[in-house]
C-alpha cells in the first residue's frame, strides 16, 4: 500500500499555507517557534501543571504528616512545670480551750503594780504574705486505653492512604485528559493534510478542466462542476486548519507552554491485543484509585466503630512527677502512681453513636459491593471498544487502497474524456473519507486505549506502548 501512495505533502504545503486566513500567518510569523514534545515529556509537564494533582498532593502529605504526628499517642509524655510568685494568706489558730484553762488562773492572781495581764483570745488571726516557688517534672503514661488508641492511629493513617489514592486518581484523569488533548491534535493535523491534499487536487483537477474546456473537449459544465468541487475542497480544508488551530491551543493551554506545541508521538494501533481482558480486570481491581479510595473509607470505619464500642473501657494511666525544689513544703518530693477511669454516665448516648459508626461501616460496604460490580465493567466495555477501533483500523487498509486506486483511475479517465468531473470530485471526496474514517479509528483506539490504562492504574503505559506499535499515522503522507 506504501508503495502506492503518492507523496504530496511538498507540493501540498504551499497550499496549505495559502489556505491559513492572514491573520493566522501574521500570527505564525511572530509567535516563537512551535516546540516538539512527545507523549511522555507532555505527560511529565501536565502532571507537574495540574492545580488538581498538585491540590491533592498537599492533601496527602498534610494527612501523611497528621498520621505520623499520632504514632507515639500511646507512649509517655514528659512535661516541665514551674510557677513562682507571691501567696497572701490568713493563719487562725483556735485558742479557746487554752483560754478557758488560763484566764480564770490570770484572774486569780494578785495585782502586780505597773503591770496589766490581758486575756487570751478565743482565737488568733495572723495575715501572711510569702514568696512560692515550684518546679517539677512530670510524666503521663497511657497503659490501657481499650483499644481507642489504636483506632485512633488506624483512622489517621487510612485518611493518609485515601488521599494517597486522591492523588492517583488526579494522575489518572489528568493522563486521560492529555492523551484526548494530545491525540485530537494529531487527528486535526491529519484531516488538514488530507483536505489541503484534497484541495491542492482539485486545484490540479480545475487547471486541468479549464485546459481541455478550451480546447473543447469538454462542455463548460464540466469545468464549473470542476470550480465547485475546489470551493468545497477549500472551505473543508480552511474548517480543518481552524479545527487544528483550536485542538493546539487547548493542549498549549493544559501544558501551560508558553508557545505553540507539535506533538512527536503519532496515533498508533498495535497489531495485536495489548493484554487480554482478564489481565487488565485484574488489574483494576488491584490498582484502580476509586478501589484504593474504598479501601481507605473502610479503614476508617472499622477504626471510628472501634472507637465507639470502647467508650466504657477503663482507662488505665501511670503517673509520675518529680519536685525539683527538694525540702520545699508546698509540693511532695516525689510522685509515682496509677490512675484508673471508668465511665459510668456521659453526656453523650454511646448506644446511638455505635449505631450510627455501624451504619456508616454498612455504607461503605454497599459503595465497595457496587464498585466490585462497576470497575470490572468499565474496564471490560474500555477494553471491547480498544478492540473495536483497532478491528476497523486494520479491515479498512483494503478500503484505502481501492479509494486510492478509484481516484487514480477517475482523474486519467478525466483526461481521456472518458469521466464527469463529478466522479473525478466524488473518488477525490471517498478517498479522503475513508482516510479520515481510518484516522478517527486510530484515535478511537488510543483514546480507548487510555481510558482502560487509567482504569487500571497504569496511565504511564501509554507512551511506552506507543513505541511498540506497529501502525502508526503518517502525517507526511496521505
Amino acid at each position: 500500500m506504501k508503495e502506492k501512495l503518492i507523496h504530496v505533502w511538498l507540493p501540498a504545503a504551499a497550499a496549505m499555507l495559502a489556505l491559513m486566513p492572514a491573520h493566522a500567518q501574521t500570527q505564525a510569523q511572530a509567535a516563537p517557534p512551535a516546540i516538539a514534545v512527545d507523549y511522555a515529556e507532555a505527560l511529565r509537564q501536565a502532571t507537574a501543571k495540574s492545580g488538581a494533582i498538585n491540590g491533592a498532593r498537599l492533601d496527602f502529605q498534610a494527612k501523611q504528616l497528621q498520621a505520623e504526628a499520632v504514632r507515639r499517642i500511646d507512649g509517655p509524655d514528659a512535661r516541665l512545670s514551674g510557677f513562682a510568685g507571691r501567696v497572701s494568706t490568713t493563719l487562725s489558730v483556735d485558742t479557746g480551750s487554752i483560754a478557758q484553762l488560763a484566764n480564770p488562773l490570770l484572774d486569780s492572781l494578785p495585782p502586780l503594780p505597773g503591770l496589766t495581764l490581758p486575756e487570751i483570745p478565743p482565737s488568733l488571726t495572723v495575715d501572711r504574705v510569702f514568696d512560692v516557688r515550684s518546679l517539677g517534672v512530670s510524666s503521663v503514661w497511657p497503659i490501657y486505653t481499650g483499644g481507642r488508641l489504636d483506632a485512633l492511629k488506624q483512622v489517621a493513617q487510612a485518611r493518609a492512604d485515601e488521599a494517597g489514592a486522591s492523588v492517583q486518581a488526579a494522575q489518572d484523569d489528568a493522563a486521560t485528559q492529555l492523551a484526548q488533548r494530545y491525540f485530537t491534535v494529531q487527528l486535526a493535523r491529519k484531516a488538514w493534510q488530507l483536505r489541503s491534499s484534497a484541495a491542492a487536487l482539485a486545484k490540479e483537477h480545475q487547471s486541468a478542466a479549464l485546459k481541455m474546456e478550451r480546447t473543447g473537449l469538454i462542455a463548460k459544465v464540466e469545468r464549473l462542476k470542476a470550480d465547485v468541487a475546489v470551493d468545497n475542497a477549500l472551505r473543508e480544508a480552511a474548517k480543518a486548519g481552524s479545527d487544528l488551530e483550536i485542538a493546539q491551543l487547548a493542549l498549549r493551554r493544559l501544558l501551560d507552554a508558553p508557545g505553540a506545541v507539535t506533538p512527536t508521538t503519532a496515533l498508533f494501533v498495535h497489531a495485536q491485543p495489548v493484554g487480554s481482558l482478564a489481565s487488565f480486570i485484574d488489574a483494576a481491581m488491584a490498582s484502580n484509585a476509586a478501589w484504593k479510595q474504598i479501601d481507605g473509607k473502610r479503614k476508617q470505619a472499622a477504626g471510628a466503630l472501634q472507637m465507639q464500642g470502647k467508650q466504657f473501657s477503663p482507662t488505665v494511666l501511670g503517673i509520675a512527677n518529680y519536685n525539683l525544689n527538694r525540702g520545699s513544703s508546698s509540693r511532695a518530693n516525689w510522685l509515682v502512681g496509677v490512675s484508673v477511669s471508668i465511665p459510668l454516665v456521659e453526656r453523650i448516648d454511646r448506644a446511638k453513636m455505635m449505631s450510627a459508626a455501624r451504619l456508616e461501616q454498612q455504607r461503605v460496604e454497599v459503595a465497595a459491593e457496587q464498585a466490585g460490580r462497576d470497575i470490572p465493567t468499565l474496564a471490560e466495555s474500555q477494553w471491547r471498544a480498544m478492540e473495536d477501533a483497532r478491528q476497523r483500523y486494520l479491515s479498512m487498509a483494503s478500503a484505502i487502497e481501492l479509494a486510492f486506486e478509484t481516484r487514480r483511475l477517475a482523474q486519467v479517465a478525466f483526461q481521456n474524456g472518458q469521466a464527469t468531473s463529478t466522479e473525478v470530485a466524488d473518488a477525490s471526496l471517498n478517498y479522503t473519507k475513508s482516510s479520515l474514517e481510518r484516522a478517527q479509528a486510530a484515535y478511537e483506539y488510543v483514546m480507548a486505549l487510555a481510558r482502560l490504562l487509567a482504569t487500571a492504574g497504569e496511565p504511564d503505559r501509554l507512551a511506552a506502548l506507543s513505541r511498540t506499535a506497529t501502525h502508526t499515522v503518517d502525517l507526511t503522507k496521505e
